[in-house]
């Protein structure tokens, strides 16, 4: 049975199929199983003969499923039993395949693939976004969803609570609150700042050398960290409280264009990567990175968002220190010859609009018209300029509220489906609010209800506008855009021909790009890139600048198989990775420059290749000191064979990995294999992670494991500087044997094998993709 249909049947109990089954399972359970599997051994906690056949039994259901699981794929009865002939095999697995399937197929049609799902946090802001032209952070707003299954899309986890309604209410008004803006026109800014003219960094600058009076830098108040140019500032240390430039006052909240001007400066040939914040006084946020040529001006644009109580900092990788290990703390900027960076300009614009008021209140108020006031008003401690003036207030409150529930539903309306919302809002207006008051009760009322909250998909085949929701859900994690409801209108959605060109037009525009974030950040984890921190003791090559960019390799891996429709086998091995200068460094491989991510071809030597060997994937499976084979093989089992291990058997002890360096892990694994209860698992787990020995807890190369203790220091330059704060301990043994028997003797070989599991592979990526875009 083919694991997609699988999973299908795990949402659904066996009752119809019991009698049907039974008698043509109990004599091969009697022979082959019951001898481990009864009431006394009751061999992994399961007594066979006692298992009943229950219709509405989930847990009873999971049962015979991982029965048949089991049995299916020759893991029971296990080898040192007589195995069962091929016939009487086969003649057990179809009695339970087919009846469970049919069984399956009926539930399904009379209750639909899922129960009913509400957005996830994701997909609530980019819906709203979208909805009402608006682009401020709301998913923080909302509790954090609950993943089931690997995704945070299953219905099953995402419950409703007094706190998600609570919590729901403060977006939706947060969200008004931008959408409706009828202030005066803010001023838009665009101004060049010089950080010879920041306070902190010129009073540093103005600070005689070998005095005690800069209070900025308490760290060394007895030297200067600036040097100025004819141009610029040259940079030799970026701590935060001197190089913010809180000259630059933002007008308001919106989106700003920012360029950048500078070089690395006295750094040996070797660019510099400069980073820009922002700063709100309480946390700093990265906004873009770049690198910077030595020597030679460049000028770098961006867009983002700020607000307006946040300011700029700059910060650079690798400098203050000179090829004589000094550091400008020791020397001084006058005659410090080491590292710098050179900024000579920022220039901020903003806020960047199209229109004036902005096309949020079109999309929010529909067609009401607007006047403009003779004179500014306060209303709820804004100073507003305009005002709604509509002719008919509750007609105009009626058409607006009709117009955007049909929107915000998805689906045309039911007859007299908005009259509760529009009731709302006169009401509102009877009772003395304003338009523009009552207006928001209504909108608020629709962006709270379950139609929009909610997925509607109603038991048999999607009608044209769920399957519009479900499609545009999938792969752009927001509400169908106006060609699909059009398309969905015209109920021409379903058609085959249709269906597959909306597909390929959604996978070429920019908002696909949450597929791919989304989806790879669940189905290998890299959500989880920050839940541990490398000993730095370790692993001082590691820094944000990688971290940032071992994500990003996944996810534009990830992007140029959808783009460029490339087999499923990439995901095992691939000839090219996707790589920036910083990763190309820590790869190991050389001519790749710039901060960009593009396609590398990998030479024939690397290991590299595919997602086992990227960096991310190889932080997630580790934690911050030392590498587990039973984690990144666990991982390999459920995230690409779609195999996850069963839980630990009770009171069996943990495996933890000898950070001296005196005793290897393999060493304690075979150990640990000895306690029968834990060969069965381990001896299909260990293999995949043993192959990826060689690899270390940030996705380094290595052929020795690096000690604290015992071991040959070693000097490695990092960032310009050599430091001695390892030493290499003993050496990597990356060879394994699979379950089945077949050996391997490294990544590379692996990898050969696992090719010959690709349909498992193709599989398991194909059931992870149904459960993320359908949330059964």
């Amino acid at each position: 049975m083919c694991s997609l249909h699988r999973v299908l049947l795990f949402s659904f109990s066996i009752s119809a199929i019991a009698h049907a089954a039974a008698p043509q399972t109990a004599a091969f359970i009697d022979r082959h199983c019951a001898e481990c599997h009864d009431g006394e051994v009751k061999k992994g906690g399961l007594d066979l003969t006692a298992l009943k056949w229950e219709p509405d039994e989930r847990k009873n259901f999971n049962e015979w499923v991982k029965v048949f699981d089991r049995v299916s794929k020759g893991e029971m009865p296990p080898k040192k039993k007589e195995r069962p002939e091929a016939a009487s095999m086969s003649a057990f697995l179809k009695a339970l395949r087919d009846p469970l399937a049919a069984h399956n197929a009926t539930e399904q049609a009379k209750m639909g693939r899922t129960v009913l799902r509400r957005l996830n946090r994701v997909e609530y802001e980019r819906t709203v976004h979208d909805l009402i032209g608006i682009d401020v952070p709301l998913k923080e707003i909302l509790p954090e969803d609950t993943p089931l299954h690997g995704f945070d899309t299953v219905a099953e986890g995402l419950r409703f609570s007094q706190l998600q309604i609570e919590k729901y209410l403060e977006a939706a008004d947060a969200a008004l609150d931008a959408a409706l803006v009828l202030t005066k026109k803010p001023e838009v800014m665009k101004q060049r700042f010089s950080y010879k003219n920041e306070e902190g960094v010129r009073k540093n600058l103005d600070t005689p050398e070998g005095t005690q009076t800069d209070k900025f830098n308490p760290k060394s108040s007895h030297r200067v960290l600036f040097r100025e140019l004819p141009h610029g500032v040259a940079f030799f240390a970026t701590p935060d409280y001197l190089v913010g430039l809180k000259q630059c006052r933002l007008p308001g909240p919106g989106t700003y264009r920012i360029k950048i001007s500078g070089y690395a400066y006295q750094t040996g040939g070797e660019t510099v990567t400069m980073m820009l914040y922002s700063n709100n006084y309480r946390e700093k946020r990265l906004l873009s990175y770049f690198e910077l040529p030595p020597d030679k001006e460049r000028e770098y644009e961006f867009t983002t968002r700020l607000t307006s109580n946040e300011h700029l900092l700059v910060n650079a990788e690798g400098i203050g220190r000179n090829p004589g290990g000094k550091s400008i703390y020791s020397d001084g900027a006058k005659n410090f010859a080491g590292t710098g960076v050179v900024v000579n300009w920022i220039e901020v614009e903003g806020p960047l609009m199209e229109s004036w008021p902005p096309p949020s209140v079109k999309l929010a108020a529909g067609d009401t018209p607007l006047k403009q006031l003779e004179r500014d008003t306060w209303r709820n401690n804004q100073r507003i300029a305009y005002d709604f003036a509509p002719v008919d207030a509750k007609a105009a409150l009626t058409g607006a509220i009709s117009d955007f529930a049909a929107r915000a539903f998805r689906r045309p309306l039911e007859q007299g489906e908005a009259d509760r919302f529009v009731k709302l809002a006169t009401n509102s207006l009877d009772s003395g609010g304003t338009f523009e008051d009552s207006l928001r009760v209504g909108l608020r009322g629709v962006m709270t209800a379950p139609q929009f909250l909610l997925f509607e998909e109603r038991p048999g085949k999607l009608d044209d506008h769920a399957l519009a929701s479900r499609l545009s859900y999938f792969l752009w994690s927001t509400m169908p855009d106006a060609e699909l409801m059009k398309l969905a209108a015209e109920k021409k959605l379903a058609q085959p021909a249709v269906l597959r060109a909306q597909v390929e037009r959604m996978l070429k525009h920019a908002k696909a790009c949450a597929l791919t974030v989304n989806f790879t950040g669940q189905w290998l984890d890299l959500r989880n890139i920050d839940a541990t921190t490398p000993d730095m003791r370790l692993y001082p090559e590691f820094d944000m600048l990688l971290k940032l960019a071992m994500v990003s390799e996944t996810e534009t891996f990830f992007a140029e198989l959808l783009e460029k429709n490339l087999p499923v086998t990439n995901f095992i091995h691939s000839d090219f990775a996707m790589l920036n200068r910083r990763l190309a460094d820590h790869y190991e491989i050389e001519g790749v420059t710039g901060e960009q991510f593009r396609r590398v071809p990998l030479p024939a030597s690397s290991p590299r290749g595919g997602v086992l060997t990227q960096a991310s994937v190889l932080k997630v499976t580790a934690n911050g000191t030392v590498t587990s084979p039973v984690l990144r093989g666990a991982w390999v089992m459920k995230r690409l064979l779609g195999d996850p291990p069963l839980p630990p058997p009770p009171n069996v002890g943990s495996v933890e990995p000898d950070t001296r360096g005196t005793t290897t892990i393999r060493e304690q694994l075979a150990q640990h294999r000895d306690v029968e209860s834990c060969a069965g698992c381990h001896s299909k787990m260990d293999p995949p992670g043993f192959a990826l020995e060689n690899f270390d807890v940030i996705g380094g190369w290595r052929t020795t494991y690096r000690s604290q203790d015992k071991g040959t220091p070693v000097r490695k330059k990092v960032r310009g500087e050599g430091v001695w704060q390892y030493k290499d301990g003993l050496p990597v043994d990356a060879s394994g044997e699979l379950a089945d028997g077949r050996k391997f003797t490294d990544i590379t070989d692996f990898k050969k094998l696992l090719l010959d599991r690709q349909d498992e592979v193709l599989r398991c990526i194909a059931q992870d993709l149904v459960i993320y875009g359908t949330g059964a």
